[in-house]
């Protein structure tokens, strides 16, 4: 009877064991795979580059023609998205996108988006002081070309250094 005993709970805890640290493999339309690797996260780090760099060009680049551009909640074409961040330097000296963070997700319905979070940084040329603003965005993918893009962040104080 012991020996039963003992069996049953060595059993239930391997069991128990296996559940909690076994991988589930969920096929639900948004589950997937992630990527830090994919060649869409060096698209997009080539795009925040060019931006940086004031070259409208290669940003202009990552996007499908008629791609849908959200900047908070403003829809926009790229070249309206293209512009406005554009405008930035000229009130902004050193505007750079540091603490990236960009992966891809394919999802298993097919959709295919890279993540990017960042630290916006730029000096006011007004003022001299540094701005540092946290920020997150998406890009959907059809082939290699983006289109759709959602970037989020508060504009708050950036937008201060249009009007001073």
């Amino acid at each position: 009877m012991k020996n039963i005993l003992l069996t049953i709970i060595t059993v239930t805890l391997f069991v128990s064991c296996e559940t909690q640290n076994g991988v589930k493999i969920d096929d639900s339309p948004l589950s997937g795979t992630i990527s830090q690797t994919d060649e869409r996260n060096d698209l997009v780090n080539k795009f925040v580059d060019a931006y940086q760099n004031a070259d409208p060009s290669v940003a202009l680049e990552l996007y499908a023609e008629n791609a849908v551009v959200h900047v908070n909640d403003t829809e926009l074409t790229p070249i309206e998205m293209i512009n406005a961040f554009m405008d930035g330097h000229v009130y902004y000296d050193q505007i750079k996108n540091v603490d990236r963070n960009t992966t891809t997700m394919f999802y298993n319905s097919g959709e295919i988006y890279t993540n990017y979070w960042y630290t916006w940084n730029g000096t006011n040329k007004n003022t001299g002081e540094l701005l540092s603003v946290r920020g997150y965005a998406w890009f959907k993918w059809d082939g290699m070309k983006v289109i759709e893009s959602y970037n989020a962040f508060d504009p708050t104080e950036y937008n201060k250094a249009f009007i001073e």
